[in-house]
């Protein structure tokens, strides 16, 4: 294992509360997750790349990067993580020693997103840092890899505090007429987002209705989460981005069951106290009514009339069970009144078969 960069480089979150935040991407699709993080100099989290492939490690921006050994093309997904650790024991002290929170970038589906991320997530966790993943699932037509990943996410969900699924396929509609190279920065837009969001209220204690103790247990029992990012221009933006917010991550499913909601709302000096209360009432019509519900507001001058809403709902339901997306054979049994006992019958029917039967 060869450190390509030094790791001396963590900085302290605040001054007072010495919490530092690190956040690692793993694979391919997590690097460029880190290098949309590296370009929008979030001068309050520690970068660092993980991969196999050192062409793509030496393209991806990091402030430190760890080189995993070409024998790891060698390991078996079951001993991937195991060995991933007695390689980088040492690396992975330094880079958890006295980290309050822990981002995990990773795409799943892969090789080593899925298999890293999981044993990095637990490593940290049980150093006593929050750990948060920010995972992206391969394209729908992408089928052996997605089967993959639903695996993957649940490894994730076993090892982190929470895993916030960044779906590939939620486009804002603003986003359908670009070019396809800059449609799809849009899951790494809504990484930097979620990020910069969760540093800035740790960093600032930006809760504008609650204490940081809150928002820190409110991650620690996130499980799965759902997260949205809405944009707008519109003197109404906080009522319009929130609602933007809401459409993408509805699209993942319903927020019926949604333990925890956390909004971010910054935007220019322009944001009043109305367009905040207004946009909170909305939202508090939308979610579950037992959900706490947590906000923070920050005035950036450098949006410009932008206002930027972020959406994250935790303690979602894993939208797939273990028959959901694999085949579950067909039992029939024996429930005749005069029968001794349920009895499962032999039988072995073909799918035509089975129609006919239940027609």
């Amino acid at each position: 294992m060869t450190l390509v960069s030094t790791l001396e480089g963590n900085r302290k979150l605040d001054g007072k509360s010495h919490s530092r935040a690190v956040a690692l991407g793993f694979g391919g699709a997590g690097n460029d997750l880190l290098t949309h993080l590296m370009d929008a100099d979030l001068s309050d989290v520690h970068c660092i790349a993980v991969d196999t492939d050192r062409y793509h490690l030496q393209i991806a921006k990091a402030h430190s990067k760890l080189s995993i050994p070409p024998e790891a093309d060698n390991w078996t997904s079951s001993e991937f993580g195991r060995k991933f650790g007695q390689y980088a024991s040492r690396e992975l002290r330094s880079v958890l020693n006295d980290v309050d929170i822990v981002f995990l970038l990773a795409g799943m589906g892969g090789g080593t997103g899925g298999a890293v991320a999981p044993f990095v997530a637990e490593t940290a966790r049980k150093a006593g840092a929050l750990t948060v993943g920010l995972v992206t699932n391969p394209f729908h037509f992408e089928l052996m890899r997605f089967r993959t990943a639903i695996d993957s996410i649940r490894q994730m969900l076993s090892a982190c505090d929470t895993v916030i699924l960044i779906d590939n396929h939620l486009l804002e509609s603003s986003s359908m007429t670009l070019p396809f190279r800059l449609a799809i920065d849009s899951p790494g837009q809504t990484c930097c987002s979620v990020v910069e969001s969760i540093i800035h209220t740790f960093a600032h204690s930006a809760l504008s209705n609650a204490d940081l103790g809150e928002f820190r247990t409110m991650l620690r029992r996130g499980a799965f989460a759902k997260v949205g990012v809405g944009h707008s221009y519109s003197h109404l933006g906080a009522e319009e981005a929130t609602l933007k917010a809401l459409r993408n991550t509805m699209a993942l499913g319903e927020l019926g069951d949604a333990n925890g909601i956390f909004v971010n709302i910054a935007g220019s000096s322009r944001v009043r106290h109305t367009h905040l209360a207004s946009t909170l009432d909305l939202l508090s019509r939308k979610i579950n009514p037992s959900a706490q519900l947590l906000y923070g507001h920050r005035v950036d001058a450098r949006m410009q009339g932008l206002t930027r809403v972020t959406l994250l709902a935790t303690g979602i339901s894993f939208p797939y069970s273990w028959g959901g997306y694999r085949t579950v054979p067909l039992e029939i049994y024996e429930l005749e009144p005069d029968s001794p006992a349920e009895e499962k019958l032999d039988l072995e029917l073909e799918l035509h078969q089975i129609e006919s039967y239940l027609d």
